[in-house]
């Protein structure tokens, strides 16, 4: 469906579509209607909500905080199937709150130097400051952000930290105080080197779906039931712990909220960090009842409340086919199964590997152990999850034989208590939870029986007073109701090889003159007086080491013939081999229009900081401003001596980088600067950059670029 076509769907109730294609200053988005009459909720203390090319905008605060900034939509009656979706891209996953470790005088001259492309001085600043005020594509926003700098650069007006920075939900006030104590709501956490961590509530707690969120085009889908929700994500292809549009992957049940009102709101609290700024966008937000998702199980491809009056061998699921007992017995009840002799096991088998399984226990005074089964492949092989009053254990059962692969006793059921049990696994790596809380702090890696399809239930003890409920199996990937799709995320991908170069030479040379392996195009320096050169390893150096930096930004470029479009690529080995070498890394790609118009990514990589990142930066009109920059944390991705590849895909407008074919990071050059024309790429090439640092030595190979 386009979105025109949605534009034009009539409001109804349980249903509500807003695309954005309406554009509103900043300031007046609150309040305004959409293309279908509803009126946008929710607040804007500062002014900083807007809409734009076709998305909404929400622009930092220069106070943050919770209750601050968002849009909502409502009040709407909770019931089962009623679904909440939206589509957007956080300014920066990793945005968190604290002071600027240095002074404002110091800030303003880093500002005013600018990214060592020039040697800037003091006699400098004049200049600078004449192109911020003439050239900047973003002058609106400069005295915001020197009054945020001026705030943060003092610590006597330091405020609380915030790491969490996006909230995506249903919650029981249109402006919620605090979205981490209400409602049932992705939150996005600050990770730091892993740069983003996504939670979703559970109960009191916040459920750890995966750390690593990448700086994309995310879906975020909650869907609504009698007591509690469903939680679904989707990007682009390969992005770490998403599914790929057109589908979504179910990442948590949570079990226990009954709001019977509720509203559909998007907050922020903070976007970026130690004063990088970074506008979040969003494309579309949906509200629908599903009509086939009204089951208390939702999109289960095997699910049972486990109620009854009989032994559970050989009935029939509510979905997913018979029971079968493996081991044991168990009777179903009224309040739900038992287990009436030791070491039962019981299994559903639907054919269909399981993403997201789900079970409640209700203790009594008498504490057993019990748990969750997955990858059941017989009774001789599969995994489980169990539980008791003392401790709990991981185990996987091969050929017979059991083994205990973690235990613990820090956590354990609570008598006289419901507790939620689930098992996240995308099939290589899965996670445990007891009431949202990530069991033994940690994912764990493991293709064993990963097509395995059966699930269950098991006890080593019997127990006439504890309690099965609701168990549930959702697929690792399900496809996104055709009510809640808002359009695919950008994804582009060059086709023709036009040039590479995998650097071979006879003798060590600047690089500047040489011609291209394939395209024979000659190199061309155009930014920077270091020295790329060819080494006798079939590889490009940078002329540099950790005693001698390369001195400044440094570009070599070749010839484009698609000025519209290009993906290009180049293997990097970052200098060094562990950190506290002193060396940093700071290689990358560039697309160039001309001398005043260029957009760079590259990695970073420092002794200072645990992990590493992929940087953008851009030259508009001749003015550079070093905080507009966007980057992602990629955590151990790059690391020092060892080769990745980085990949970036650029039509004028949008980007995608990649490392080793995982997608990072995405933005639009709009998303930057509203009021951007498309840039024209007349070359591509490799480069050096200055990121708070030069490049000690990285070595380039085999430089790819398609049409």
């Amino acid at each position: 469906m386009d979105k025109q076509g949605l534009s034009e769907t009539k409001a109804a109730s349980n249903v509500l579509i807003d695309l954005y294609s309406d554009n509103q200053p900043v300031g007046r988005v609150i309040g305004s209607k959409n293309l279908t009459g509803i009126t946008r909720k929710g607040i804007d203390v500062e002014g900083t909500i807007g809409i734009d090319n076709n998305a909404l905008r929400i622009k930092p605060l220069v106070q943050p905080g919770w209750g601050r900034a968002g849009i909502a939509y409502g009040p709407y009656t909770r019931a089962n199937g009623l679904a909440f979706a939206t589509f957007l891209l956080n300014g920066h996953n990793t945005s968190q709150m604290g002071y600027i470790p240095e002074s404002f005088k110091k800030r303003l001259l880093t500002w005013f130097r600018g990214s060592k492309v020039e040697r800037r001085i003091r006699s400098a600043v004049p200049q600078y400051l004449l192109s911020l005020l003439t050239k900047s594509p973003d002058k609106k926003n400069i005295l915001r952000r020197l009054l945020y700098w001026y705030k943060f650069t003092r610590q006597k007006n330091q405020l609380p930290l915030i790491s969490e920075n996006l909230a995506v939900g249903w919650f029981p006030n249109e402006i919620p105080a605090n979205p981490l104590d209400e409602g049932n709501a992705f939150i996005v956490h600050a990770a730091s080197h892993e740069n983003g961590e996504l939670w979703t509530r559970v109960g009191s707690n916040m459920l750890s779906a995966f750390k690593g969120l990448q700086n994309l085009q995310i879906y975020y889908i909650t869907i609504l039931r009698e007591a509690g929700a469903a939680y679904y994500i989707a990007s682009v292809p390969n992005a770490r712990g998403l599914a790929a549009y057109p589908n979504m992957r179910p990442i948590a049940i949570e079990p226990f909220n009954r709001d019977a009102t509720v509203y559909a709101g998007i907050y922020q609290s903070v976007q970026g960090e130690i004063g990088f700024w970074v506008d979040t966008r969003v494309y579309g937000t949906q509200i629908h009842k599903i009509p086939e998702l009204t089951t208390w199980y939702g999109t289960a491809v095997a699910a049972d409340s486990l109620t009854g009056d009989s032994l559970l061998g050989d009935t029939k699921a509510e979905i997913g086919g018979l029971w079968t007992v493996c081991q044991g017995h168990y009777q179903k009840t009224a309040n739900g199964t038992l287990a009436i002799s030791e070491h039962s096991l019981g299994i559903l088998d639907t054919d269909i590997t399981s993403g997201l399984v789900h079970l409640i226990l209700e203790t009594s005074d008498t504490i057993t152990t019990a748990g969750i089964v997955w990858r059941f492949q017989d009774s001789e092989n599969f995994w489980s999850f169990l539980i008791g009053g003392e401790k709990c254990q991981l185990l996987i059962q091969e050929n017979g034989i059991g083994k205990s692969i973690a235990i613990s006793d820090r956590w354990h059921l609570e008598p006289n208590t419901v507790h939620s049990l689930q098992v996240l696994d995308d099939g290589t790596t899965f996670s445990l939870y007891l009431n949202g809380k990530l069991v033994f702090d940690t994912a764990f890696s493991d293709t064993r029986l990963q097509n395995s399809t059966g699930v269950g239930i098991q006890s080593l003890e019997s127990n006439n007073s504890s309690y099965f409920r609701s168990l549930e199996a959702h697929p690792r990937s399900i496809a996104i109701p055709k009510q809640l799709d808002l359009g695919s995320p950008w994804v582009a991908e060059g086709k023709q090889v036009l040039v590479s170069d995998n650097f071979t030479s006879d003798r060590v040379t600047d690089l500047a003159g040489t011609m291209t392996t394939i395209g024979d195009l000659p190199w061309r320096k155009e930014i920077g007086t270091g020295i790329v050169e060819y080494t006798e390893n079939n590889s490009a150096k940078v002329k540099a080491s950790a005693k001698k930096h390369n001195p400044g930004r440094t570009a070599y470029t070749v010839a484009w013939e698609n000025p519209e479009f290009a993906d290009i690529q180049v293997e990097i080995t970052p200098p060094g081999s562990k950190r506290g070498q002193g060396e940093k890394g700071r290689g990358g790609l560039i697309f160039w229009q001309d001398p005043e118009n260029y957009i760079i990514i590259n990695n970073w990589l420092d002794d200072w900081f645990a992990g590493a990142s992929i940087s953008s930066f851009f030259t508009i009109n001749g003015f550079e401003d070093l905080y507009d920059a966007v980057w992602t944390n990629v955590g151990s991705r790059v690391s020092w001596g060892v080769s990745h590849r980085l990949r970036v895909v650029f039509d004028g407008l949008n980007y995608t980088a990649f490392v080793n074919d995982e997608p990072v990071l995405y933005r639009s050059l709009r998303d930057v600067y509203p009021n951007l024309a498309p840039m024209t790429i007349n070359r591509v090439g490799i480069v050096a950059n200055w990121e708070w640092g030069n490049d000690t030595g990285s070595v380039f190979n085999n430089f790819i670029a398609k049409s």
